[in-house]
């Protein structure tokens, strides 16, 4: 697992962890009585921890494939290596 594969999975918790917390949280006066804004106000927490989610899992499958296309190129032997690193001059 890269870095970068920890951190977006790191955030897509702590977002998922702030929406829980939203959600027992009480919704402000103002915005109460109105659907929409309610909606608005505690899943755009839950959007961000999909939308996390969702990305962790293509970088994840990005990754893969290129390690799998790096597994499927041949090796060079060590003794063809090591003959073309060493010309000798006559």
């Amino acid at each position: 697992m890269t870095r970068k594969e920890i951190i977006i999975l790191s955030a897509g918790i702590g977002f998922f962890i702030i929406w829980i917390i939203d959600l027992n949280a009480p919704t402000p006066v103002e915005i109460q009585g109105n659907f929409w804004l309610e909606i608005y106000f505690h899943y755009v927490w839950l959007m961000f921890g999909l939308g996390s989610l969702l990305y962790f899992q293509y970088s994840k499958n990005l990754r893969i494939k290129e390690e799998e296309k790096k597994a499927g190129e041949p090796k060079q032997d060590i003794r063809s290596r090591a003959m073309k690193s060493n010309k000798r001059k006559n």
